[in-house]
């Protein structure tokens, strides 16, 4: 809702994105099996605009949306590295997102499948930066491929590496939202890994390692930073 175009705005909308007439045609309809609003026909572009507020999408339409504030960060390659729960993008936005992070469409196609090897949702292949959207649930990524997910709602603060330092109270990210929110001051995976731990020398929660900015989460609520780790902190 709010992001629809009009009927009088949608050929001049289409057309932006790469739609035309079909026969000089501008098809409108009450269709049931295509989205209500504006949109292309994936197999030859043409553009239509759909009256029936309670269709749905069957998969051969491409809908032509209002642009939103979309923020997208784009987490560094991992095995299993994934996007936080509820901060996945949806395949309507993933091109928006995916390009807002320096991705690309791969000679023009947005690649869409159900890849057991690559992240669910959308992610950038960085071998050239092409777009992809994963359906599969259960995919697990093998370290070759980078998610796109939408921000934090918390900015993140890196605090200096110094004895005793840590997160006030409240101010934790979680384990889901640690690589996000680290990724965003400078952090990055060692040799693609997530180090999770139980140390009893370290700041509990979301924390960097010094010497080489990787990326941790510690459980340990009784963990003492010994002064080489920095803290990623809500603010």
């Amino acid at each position: 809702p709010g992001y629809d175009f009009t009927i009088e705005e949608c050929i001049l909308a289409g057309a932006a994105v790469g739609g035309k007439l079909r026969r000089r045609k501008y098809l409108v309809g009450d269709w049931e099996h295509t989205p209500s609003g504006c949109f292309l026909q994936f197999n030859d572009k043409a553009i239509h605009f759909g009256t029936n507020p309670n269709s749905r999408n069957n998969g051969y339409f491409l809908p032509v949306c209002k642009p939103g504030p979309i923020e997208a960060t784009l987490l560094p390659g991992g095995h299993g590295v994934k996007c936080a729960e509820d901060h996945d993008f949806s395949k309507e936005e993933c091109v928006t997102a995916g390009k807002i992070v320096g991705g690309t469409l791969r000679d023009g196609k947005f690649m869409v499948g159900e890849w057991s090897n690559a992240p669910y949702g959308c992610f950038i292949d960085p071998s050239d930066n092409a777009i992809h959207y994963g359906r599969e649930m259960d995919g697990i990524n093998i370290g070759a491929f980078q998610p796109v997910c939408k921000t934090a709602a918390h900015e993140a603060a890196l605090l200096p590496a110094q004895p005793g330092n840590a997160c006030e109270q409240g101010r934790d990210f979680t384990q889901e939202d640690c690589i996000v929110a680290a990724t965003s001051v400078g952090g990055r995976l060692r040799r693609g890994k997530y180090l999770l731990g139980d140390w009893s020398h370290t700041p509990h929660g979301c924390f960097i390692e010094a010497k080489d900015k990787a990326i941790h989460y510690s459980s340990n609520a009784d963990g003492h930073n010994m002064g080489f780790y920095q803290p990623v902190c809500m603010y």
